[in-house]
């Protein structure tokens, strides 16, 4: 029994040393992280295609409104002619406020599809313009690896590994 013991002891002994040594013999690693959400919404280049996004989401907000507003019309229109129009007749207007209220679904959701592209859009050209800095600072500061903050390969950190501000600052 003792014999046993004492093998296992050994066993785990040149495991742990085994690790050791791996470890002392690794190359060391430097990882940061940056947060390309700040990047986006505090530099110039991130600020001016903000504020066009922005300027298309109202444009296109004015029109769903426009849409909903003849909607509701055509609606409270239908309401009040109810009890004078032919069965016939009000089934078909039924059906034209149906469409209509189909389309608008459709006209919204063909929006946010086309937002969400326009976002993704500015997100790459921020992140364009952002990579080559980001590769700048990592190795004038000798990281073999830079993280994006946001995408939650991120947990914690500390400060100092976060280049953020630094990349704020050269992305043109």
């Amino acid at each position: 029994m003792s014999r046993a013991l004492t093998v296992g002891f050994l066993g785990i002994a040149l495991i742990i040393t085994g690790m050791v040594q791996a470890d002392a013999a690794a190359p060391q690693m430097k990882v940061g992280y940056v947060d390309l959400q700040s990047t986006l919404n505090k530099t110039n280049a991130g600020k001016t295609a903000r504020k066009k996004l922005e300027r298309d989401k109202k444009r296109k907000q004015r029109a769903l409104d426009k849409q909903q507003k003849d909607l509701q019309k055509f609606a409270a229109e239908l309401e009040k002619q109810k009890v004078v129009l032919k069965p016939a007749v009000l089934r078909q207007r039924e059906r034209e406020l149906q469409e209509k209220y189909v389309k608008l679904q459709e006209t919204y959701m063909k929006l946010q599809q086309e937002l969400a592209k326009e976002e993704a859009k500015l997100v790459q050209k921020i992140f364009a313009k952002a990579s080559p800095v980001i590769k700048k600072i990592a190795k004038e500061r000798g990281f073999t690896m830079i993280l994006e903050k946001n995408e939650g390969a991120v947990l914690w950190a500390s400060s100092a590994l976060d280049i953020t501000a630094e990349v704020n600052r050269r992305v043109k």
